[in-house]
């Protein structure tokens, strides 16, 4: 744990110019950092889901459609609380 790498030692005559020497081997080739991948879940399985415009017997906001109703949705959902760990009892 005291001797030098001897691959370290031929990047100069002296310690201080191998490490200068690694330093800027170790500044040229750093890694870059990645752009930061950010998850859409529901976008891509509920991209093609139509809604049903059939009334519903609950209130609900004017414009807002009962999401419950569709059978798409519903298993999206199911899906999504299943994978997820959360209980298994959807309603």
């Amino acid at each position: 744990m005291t001797q030098w790498h001897p691959a370290f030692l031929k990047l100069g005559k002296t310690l201080d110019e191998c490490a200068a020497k690694y330093r800027g081997f170790c500044r040229k080739y750093k890694p870059q950092p990645k752009a930061e991948k950010r998850s859409h879940w529901g976008s891509h399985l509920l991209a093609g889901i139509q809604m049903s415009k059939k009334k519903s017997t609950s209130k609900s906001s004017p414009g807002q459609l009962p999401l419950s109703e569709n059978p798409d949705v519903k298993a999206v959902a199911e899906k999504f609380v299943n994978t997820n760990g959360y209980s298994t009892e959807f309603g």
